[in-house]
C-alpha cells in the first residue's frame, strides 16, 4: 500500500527550513493547542541531546510511565520520529494524522499567508499524538536551536535540558561558541529548572545568566561527579552518588548524557512530577537504553561500527574512543557529509588513526560531493576511493577487510536510514 502521507512530506521538503515560532504556533492554533495539554521535557545542545533524551526516556518507560519520544533525524525509518514507549507510530495511524495535519494547513491558509516547514508541521503533529494518545511525559528534541526552533512553541515545559554545545549550524545560529549557547539556552523558561551537561567554563557562563534572568533553578554538571569504573565497546560502568550505573552505549560521553538523564529523573522525583523514583528503576532504565547510530556494532569481524558524528565536536569525542580501544588495528572509514558541516575539521581529528577512506555523497539536497570529501582526506596523507552511496563502499569494504581491521561508518546521520542490513548481517554480530 502507498501512503499518502510521503507525499505530504516530500511536498514540504520543498519548503526548505525557516527558523521562527509564528507559522508552528497557528498552525498549532488550528489544532486546538495540544502542546499545551502534556507534560514536556525539552531537551537543547548540539551533541548528545537525543542519548539523554533516549536514557531519560528508558528511565521513565522502566517505571511503567507512558513516554513520548520526538526525535530527528531517524536511523530506521520515517516513523521512528513519533514514538511512544520506543514503539514507532503504525504507517496506519500515521496516515490518518498527516490527513489531518493536511486539512489543518488548508485551514490555516483561508486566513494566514505563513506557509508551515516540513519540521513545524512534524513538531505540531506530535504535539497532538502525544496529547491524544495521553502520554505522561513526552519527550521533545529540539531540530537545530533552542530560541526560534519550532519546538520551543512551548510556553510551559516542566524541565528543560541541555546537552553538550559545541560549533555547528554557524550560519544560523552564530560564530562563537556563546553565540551558539545563547540560541541554546533560548529553551529556558521562567521558573523552570534547568538541567545542563558538563560544558566548557563560556558555554556554562551564558546558560547561568539566562537561567538568572529567568529565575530559572539551574543544575550544572560536572565531569567528576560520576567515576567511570570500566569502560569497553559495549558501554560504561559508573558510579554517581555512589550508586553503580551500568550503560550499553559506549563512549565517555555516554557517562555525561547518562548522568544528564539521571539529574533530569532525580529532578522530576523532587518536583513531585514522577512519583515513581527509585535507584533501582533508574539502574535498570539506563541499562536497558537502545540508541541506535551511536557507536553502534553492527558486525564482530570486521568490527563495523556506525556514528553519527557529524561535526567536529562529535569527531573529536569518536577520535578518543577509537585511540582507546583499536590503537593497534587498522581503521577504514566509510564517510558522506552534508556541504554545511565542518569536514575538514572533522577529517583532522579522524585522519591520524585511519588508513583508508570510502567517500560517498548522501542522498540529500546538501550532500558533499564525495570527490570533494575525498580530495580533503588525501591532504589529510589518507588513501581514498569513491563510491555512490554507502550501501556499496560498505560492501566493497567488507570485501576487502581483513577480520581484524576495524570499518566505521561515520559523518551524518541523515544517511543511516538508507543503510541495507543484509551487508553486514552476513557477519556474527556482538
Amino acid at each position: 500500500m502507498k501512503y499518502r502521507y510521503y507525499d505530504i512530506v516530500d511536498q514540504l521538503k520543498k519548503r526548505g527550513s525557516s527558523p521562527g515560532l509564528d507559522a508552528v504556533r497557528e498552525l498549532l492554533a488550528v489544532l486546538g493547542h495540544p502542546e499545551r495539554e502534556i507534560n514536556v521535557i525539552h531537551i537543547a545542545g548540539t551533541n548528545g541531546k537525543g542519548s539523554v533524551l533516549a536514557f531519560l526516556s528508558s528511565i521513565l518507560t522502566e517505571s511503567g510511565c507512558r513516554v513520548g519520544r520526538y526525535i530527528s533525524p531517524t536511523i530506521h525509518s520515517y516513523e521512528e520520529r513519533f514514538q511512544i514507549n520506543g514503539e514507532a507510530i503504525t504507517q496506519e495511524k500515521l496516515e490518518q494524522y498527516y490527513g489531518r495535519m493536511e486539512e489543518a494547513l488548508f485551514e490555516m491558509e483561508e486566513w494566514s499567508e505563513r506557509k508551515p516547514t516540513l519540521f513545524e508541521v512534524e513538531t505540531a503533529l506530535a504535539f497532538l499524538y502525544f496529547a491524544e494518545e495521553g502520554v505522561d511525559f513526552a519527550l521533545i528534541e529540539t531540530g537545530m536551536g533552542g530560541t526560534l526552533d519550532a519546538t520551543n512553541v512551548v510556553e510551559r515545559p516542566l524541565l528543560t535540558l541541555i546537552s553538550s554545545v559545541s560549533f555547528d549550524h554557524k550560519e544560523f545560529l552564530g560564530d562563537t561558541l556563546a553565540e551558539i549557547a545563547g540560541e541554546k539556552a533560548g529553551i529556558i523558561k521562567e521558573h523552570v529548572p534547568v538541567i545542563v551537561s558538563e560544558n566548557v567554563p563560556e558555554v556554562c557562563q551564558v546558560i547561568r545568566e539566562r537561567a538568572e534572568e529567568k529565575e530559572a533553578p539551574a543544575i550544572f554538571l560536572t565531569e567528576d561527579m560520576a567515576q567511570v569504573k570500566e569502560e569497553s565497546v559495549k558501554g560504561s560502568t559508573f558510579i554517581w552518588k555512589k550508586h553503580r550505573f551500568f550503560i550499553p552505549l559506549p563512549g565517555r560521553h555516554q557517562v555525561s548524557n547518562a548522568v544528564t538523564a539521571l539529574a533530569a529523573a532525580e529532578k522530576l522525583w523532587e518536583m513531585g512530577a514522577w512519583p515513581s523514583f527509585s535507584w533501582t528503576v533508574m539502574r535498570q532504565g539506563l541499562a536497558k537504553t537502545r540508541w541506535p547510530g551511536r557507536l553502534e556494532i553492527l558486525r564482530e569481524r570486521p568490527l563495523v561500527i556506525r556514528d553519527g558524528a557529524h561535526n567536529p565536536d562529535g569527531a573529536r569525542r569518536l577520535a578518543q574512543f577509537l585511540e582507546k580501544h583499536f590503537t593497534n588495528r587498522r581503521i577504514l572509514y566509510i564517510m558522506g557529509v552534508l556541504k554545511d558541516k565542518e569536514y575538514k575539521e572533522m577529517l583532522s581529528f579522524l585522519a591520524p588513526l585511519g588508513e583508508e577512506l570510502y567517500a560517498f555523497r548522501p542522498d540529500n539536497p546538501r550532500g558533499l560531493a564525495a570527490e570533494t570529501l575525498a580530495e580533503a582526506a588525501k591532504r589529510c596523507h589518507m588513501r581514498t576511493r569513491v563510491f555512490s552511496g554507502v550501501n556499496e563502499a560498505l560492501a566493497r569494504a567488507l570485501l576487502l577487510a581483513k577480520p581484524e581491521d576495524v570499518i566505521v561508518v561515520c559523518g551524518s546521520l541523515s544517511f543511516m536510514e538508507d543503510m541495507d542490513a543484509a551487508i553486514w548481517k552476513q557477519g556474527k554480530l556482538l
